[in-house]
């Protein structure tokens, strides 16, 4: 009883004020996105990556990785320019969010192991990424029998960049070279459910159910990206023998 209560004090202690801020503004943005009009999120979404590029920053011996504070920057004002008008702005939130994921890119090259590539082409991984494949083409195929000309082409070009994202994420993971690649396939899966249904929210069917799933998936998607990279550590060769022997 008495190691239980050490080890609950001594996660409490672990627990620090940015992550209680972060909870906190990450519940409140999904009760606003459930009880009121979206545009109220234009309150406290900011607020929300704000706090995540604190919690970035807080982190102790790492290099701080400047481009993914840029990232996270592009998508505070994507998510302005959302919020106040999706029509009107359009063209500059296609352009945002490209280079928001253009900027995750880059960022996991260096991730990528070239040794490893090879040996993870299995058929399971050609099957998960024809999947994604076809549902990234699934939605544009959709949006562009449906949205005004002049969008089509920044449709594609984001489809694209999403598409490329989507396959770096998931050659980072399946190399199982990091401790935590989950927390990036994690990330991954979650930005492919946000703007996959963030335009079908925006375009065919409003629902306040599906802005708070896009919300939950927004700021898991960036949270998570940044716990990756904070935190990316390269599996030891004792803990290979012990998954796999």
């Amino acid at each position: 009883m008495k190691k239980k209560c050490h080890k609950i004090l001594k996660l409490i202690k672990e627990v620090k004020a940015i992550d209680i801020l972060f909870f906190i503004a990450f519940f409140a943005s999904v009760l606003i996105s459930l009880t009121m009009d979206q545009t109220r999120l234009v309150y406290i979404l900011p607020l929300v990556i704000v706090i995540i590029i604190l919690k970035y920053l807080s982190y102790k011996n790492i290099t701080v990785n400047k481009l993914f504070i840029f990232a996270a920057l592009l998508v505070l004002v994507s998510d302005i320019l959302s919020l106040l008008n999706f029509f009107n702005h359009f063209t500059w939130i296609a352009i945002l969010t490209a280079s928001y994921l253009i900027c995750l890119i880059i960022i996991l090259i260096k991730y990528l192991s070239k040794s490893r590539l090879k040996s993870v082409m299995s058929l399971s991984v050609v099957l998960g990424m024809l999947l994604v494949t076809y549902i990234i083409f699934a939605v544009v195929d959709l949006l562009i029998n449906n949205i005004p000309t002049h969008f089509v082409i920044y449709t594609v070009f984001v489809a694209f960049c999403l598409f490329i994202f989507s396959i770096t994420f998931a050659m980072v993971y399946i190399s199982d070279k990091y401790v935590n690649g989950p927390v990036l396939l994690a990330s991954g899966i979650f930005n492919i459910f946000q703007m996959t249904l963030s335009s079908i929210n925006e375009f065919f069917f409003y629902n306040r159910t599906f802005t708070a799933v896009i919300v939950i998936c927004h700021i898991l998607s960036l949270y998570l990206f940044m716990k990756f990279i904070a935190e990316a550590k390269v599996v030891e060769i004792e803990d290979v023998d012990e998954k796999y022997f």
